[in-house]
């Protein structure tokens, strides 16, 4: 799967995962991002790199805590996040649906990085 303008493979931006300096920066992006809607993480979060397990979980959490203030407010977010909404919409009826969000939101959030990694 090659994600925008095929600057780099989805498989290729996994391997960043290995740098926990990467990691931190994506989940600090991540606290960032859903910070705008009053979804805070762990003091954790923050500090230290965490495993992928431990921020898809974490993910999900926030996921699961917004859609119960309604798709509207989920929608915003994923719009903050610059997730395509054909992207959500295609998962919509994946029984795994919150599992599959959680890992988009955080490869996107990831791509951010990499992209200012890249060109600054």
């Amino acid at each position: 799967m090659l994600l925008m303008n095929n600057l780099i493979t989805y498989s290729e931006l996994q391997a960043h995962f290995n740098n926990s300096a990467f990691v931190l920066k994506t989940q600090l992006q991540l606290v960032k991002d859903f910070g705008i809607y009053s979804l805070f993480f762990d003091e954790q979060f923050s500090q230290e790199a965490l495993t992928k397990e431990e921020i898809l979980n974490a993910i999900g959490e926030k996921l699961a805590e917004i859609m119960q203030e309604g798709e509207a407010r989920l929608l915003q977010l994923l719009y903050t996040i610059d997730l395509p909404e054909n992207a959500f919409l295609a998962l919509t009826t994946q029984a795994d649906f919150l599992q599959q969000l959680a890992e988009k939101v955080l490869f996107r959030e990831a791509y951010k990085v990499y992209l200012r990694m890249r060109f600054s």
